[in-house]
Parts: structure tokens; C-alpha cells; sequence
């Protein structure tokens, strides 16, 4: 089930198997509003779930809609520019959007299959899908736009090119479907014609049981998802894990597999730059470059994007389709000595990853106490050709200088002074490699961050997103063999090495 016509299928399936039921119970005012209800009932609860295992992914995703709206708000010369300010305060509670938008989701869902409230329910489901509606459309038309260009500067619009858009996917399904914007956008577009059916023939919606039982089915659904998300974000890491550095993933294979994957350049993507025409040229064969025969360099012509295939690897002569995931991007480096992906994955035996995408702290400024020593100099001998002197300490007093440095906060500080690092130690005494990786941002910092909380193990620093994917949980931890990922742990489930010990011997 990895396609959205697969799940089409499945929801419709689901969806008949209902509405027979529904029928058989003679609840039913319509069949085919039935149908409906529990088609996109059921669709609103899957994708609800598969959020709800994992909702910092959602808040992440939230994160780039929010980026980019701020951009596109405050890059207009009118009253609208004002709710710029807006997203940067909403990224402070965006867990608690994330959570309420899940929650939110899978009760709509158990609501249109119940027949909870026709009218309320109706208005709701127009209401989100017309949400949703805008947020894959803006998505998708981004496309059209220019990067140099605002969305609103209709008049820049030009040829889609994929590479344009603000966001790369819509997250409608969080990890488990990476769908393309263009196809989030029709999807959307089409469960627009539900909810406008349901909002026109209110009546003709079923409901089930009583409005007790329908009552106090929506409020326990609404109840358990809350649980679920709190469970998924605070208190442990997702039960459900739909991420390439899920437990059991072969990390090493799979970034030397995608380091293999090629792409075929089918046309171009031109404009002029004398008269900002743009045009699609065709390759006539695949990879060959002939484009600048019929728009050559001297008239203006210059290369805007590329029309590409999509990734494939080469095995026993056949192109066999291959995703692009963020292990292809998983790089790691060491301040001094560059780049250490490589050492780390070729890592042979067990090895302990510390990852901490954000080291909570403030920089502040310390007042410390240096000696100051004054010296003095005696003559010893003096001889013909030379003097003979001696250095002695004349005066030693204390002086005080402040010096910036980075602070951690108290409760993540202690976490890594009793947990974390006497973990870190006793598997370097059993021999295993540790290490943290924190932000290239934040790598700056990590020095006195080590010395603060009596970390001896090296940080090295990697992309913030790359740690987000691999791990939920900040501080997290990953436990390595030979490039693979054997188990994780989230920061409120930090184990004993004896615990790691009796499991991976």
C-alpha cells in the first residue's frame, strides 16, 4: 500500500463494506451519500493515523508552509505584508497546531462515518478540505512562479518547473506517502465535491445508532488521538516509523545505492534574458545537449531549469526506479578533519550516536578569575660579549575577565550529566565508538557545551533536517552496527549500558 491509487482502492473498498452494513441496519437515506460518508470518513482517519505516529513530522512540515508564507507575505508592498510577523509566532506552538490539525482530522473522519451532527459535520468537512484545498494549491502553483519571484506577482508566471516550489510535498499523509504536489492538489480538488454534496443534501447523510452512543463515540475517538499524539511527540519516540533511518535500515547499502542513481536530461527550460520569453526545448535524443543550436548564448538564451526523467539505477542492463531518500544526504563532519560519513558508516561493531538537533541553551556572559603575573628580570652576569639574565615572577594578582560562553539550561544539562554521558562512558570502556552530532549552527557552541556538562566523547555537526529524520527525539539515541540502525531511544527512555549490553552482545 505505497501508492495513492492503492489506498484509493482500499478506502473505497472499506467504504462499500460499510455502507453495506449501514444499508443492512437500515440507517441509510441515501446509498450513495452513505458511500460518500465513509469513503472519506475512512479517509480522514488513515490519514489522520499515520500522522498521529509521528506528529513533529507534521510540525515540521508546518514549519516550511509557515517559511514560506512569511516570505511571500513580506515580499508585498501592501496592507498584507503585515501578517508576515504572523508565521514566526506560530512557529512557537507549532506542536500544538500539529497535534490539534491530527486530532482534528481523524474525528472528522469517525464523524462522517457515525453521522455525528449532520449540518456541524458537513460545514466542518468543507471547511478543512477547502483548507487543505488552498495549502496543496499554493504548493503546486509555486511551481509556476519564479524563485526571484513573489506568488502574487501573477504577471512573473511562467512554465511549471518542479523545482520552483516553495514546499516539495504537502505531507497529507505524513512519512508514509510522499505524494507530488501536483497530485495533492487535484486530490483535493476532488474531495471538494463531497463536501459540496454534503453541505447541498445535508439530509441525505446517514446516521448511526443514537446521538448518545454517536456522542460519546467521537468524544472517546477524539480522547484515544489525543493520547496518541502526546504519546508520539513527548513521551516516547513514533510507534509507527515510516522514515529511511527506521529501525533495521541498512543505512551504509542503501546511501551506496542511491550514490548510484542516475538521471536522464530530457529537455531544458530557457529564457531570454533580453526579452524574458521562456520556452521548453526537447532534446531530440536523451542526454545529448543541442539546445543552444536554436537558442544560442549571443541572443539571451540562457538554461532556467532542466526536464529531467526520474531517478533510476542501472542493474543487468535494465533502468530499474529508485527514491531518492534523505540517506543519500546523510553527511556528517568533524570540525578539524573534514568529512567522517564515510568512518562512520564503515564503523565495524557497535557504536553509540548521541543526536542533539538542537542544544538547548543561551549564549552568556561569565566572569572568571586569571591570575596576572608580573615578571622581573635579575642580571646574572655580565661579560664582555654578552649578559647573562634571569627571569623571575615579581608580583602574582588576580584579575577577573568576562568571557562569553554557552550556558545549557539546567534540565537538559543534567540529562546528558546523569544519563546520557555515564552511559557514554561505560560503552567506551566495552569498546563501542560514541560520538554526538548536533547543527552545523549550533557546532559553534558544542565545545563549551562539552565542558559544561563533562561530555568526552567527540561532536561532530550534520543538517539540522537530516537529525530531525533520523531521530524524533533531541537529545536521542541511535545504536549503529556496520552501518545498520539497530534501536533507538527517545531522551525520557534513556537506558543503562548493562540494558544495551544484554541486547546486543
Amino acid at each position: 500500500m505505497n501508492s495513492l491509487p492503492t489506498l484509493l482502492i482500499s478506502f473505497a473498498i472499506l467504504g462499500a463494506a460499510f455502507t453495506y452494513f449501514t444499508v443492512r441496519a437500515k440507517k441509510t437515506n441515501n446509498t450513495f451519500w452513505s458511500f460518500l460518508q465513509h469513503f472519506c470518513g475512512v479517509w480522514f482517519v488513515f490519514s489522520g493515523l499515520v500522522k498521529a505516529v509521528d506528529p513533529i513530522g507534521t510540525a515540521y512540515k508546518m514549519v516550511d508552509y509557515f517559511g514560506a508564507f512569511e516570505q511571500t507575505f513580506a515580499g508585498l508592498n501592501n496592507m498584507f505584508a503585515g501578517l508576515a510577523p504572523l508565521f514566526p509566532w506560530l512557529l512557537k506552538y507549532v506542536n500544538g497546531f500539529s497535534i490539534v490539525m491530527i486530532v482534528l482530522e481523524i474525528v472528522l473522519g469517525v464523524m462522517l462515518i457515525v453521522g455525528y451532527s449532520r449540518k456541524w459535520t458537513a460545514w466542518l468537512f468543507f471547511g478543512i478540505v477547502f483548507f487543505f484545498t488552498v495549502l496543496t494549491g499554493f504548493t503546486y502553483l509555486t511551481g509556476f512562479v519564479p524563485v526571484e519571484d513573489n506568488f502574487f506577482d501573477f504577471a512573473k508566471w511562467g512554465p511549471y518547473i518542479k523545482t520552483q516550489m516553495r514546499v516539495t510535498d504537502c505531507g497529507c499523509f505524513g512519512d508514509f506517502i510522499k505524494l507530488d504536489p501536483k497530485i495533492s492538489f487535484f486530490k483535493d480538488i476532488g474531495l471538494m465535491v463531497p463536501a459540496l454534496l454534503f453541505l447541498l443534501r445535508t439530509k441525505n447523510m446517514h446516521q448511526l445508532w443514537t446521538a448518545q452512543k454517536r456522542n460519546l463515540i467521537t468524544g472517546t475517538t477524539a480522547v484515544v488521538s489525543l493520547f496518541l499524539c502526546l504519546y508520539s511527540t513527548y513521551w516516547n519516540l513514533p510507534p509507527v516509523d515510516f522514515r529511511p533511518f527506521a529501525i533495521g535500515s541498512q543505512v551504509r547499502e542503501r546511501k551506496a545505492l542511491e550514490g548510484e542513481a542516475k538521471i536522464d536530461v530530457l529537455g531544458w527550460v530557457l529564457e531570454n534574458t533580453n526579452t524574458g520569453e521562456v520556452v521548453k526545448f526537447m532534446e531530440p535524443e536523451p542526454g545529448k545537449i543541442t539546445y543552444y543550436k536554436e537558442y544560442p548564448k549571443d541572443k539571451g538564451w540562457k538554461v532556467k531549469d532542466q526536464i529531467q526523467t526520474d531517478w533510476y539505477v542501472e542493474k543487468d542492463g535494465q533502468k530499474m526506479p529508485i527514491t531518492k531518500t534523505k540517506v543519500s544526504e546523510f553527511a556528517v563532519e568533524d570540525g578539524e578533519n573534514g568529512e567522517v560519513t564515510d568512518q562512520l558508516l564503515e564503523e565495524k561493531g557497535y557504536s553509540l550516536m548521541i543526536v542533539a538537533y538542537h542544544l538547548d541553551g543561551a549564549k552568556q556572559t561569565e566572569t572568571i578569575v586569571v591570575q596576572d603575573t608580573t615578571w622581573a628580570m635579575d642580571t646574572l652576569r655580565i661579560n664582555k660579549d654578552s649578559i647573562q639574565l634571569q627571569r623571575r615572577v615579581g608580583s602574582v594578582s588576580q584579575q577577573k575577565v568576562e568571557k562569553e560562553v554557552f550556558i545549557p539550561t539546567a534540565a537538559y544539562g543534567d540529562r546528558f550529566k546523569n544519563e546520557v554521558n555515564p552511559l557514554a562512558e561505560a560503552a567506551q570502556k566495552a569498546g563501542w565508538k560514541v560520538y554526538a552530532i548536533t547543527t552545523i549552527g549550533d557546532a559553534e557552541v558544542a565545545a563549551d557545551f562539552a565542558k559544561k556538562t563533562g561530555a568526552t566523547y567527540p561532536f561532530y555537526k550534520a543538517d539540522d533536517k537530516l537529525l530531525k529524520t533520523i531521530i524524533r527525539g533531541n537529545p536521542g539515541l541511535v545504536v549503529w552496527k556496520d552501518g545498520q540502525v539497530l534501536d533507538m531511544y527517545h531522551h525520557k527512555h534513556i537506558p543503562g549500558f548493562e540494558q544495551l549490553s544484554n541486547r546486543w552482545k
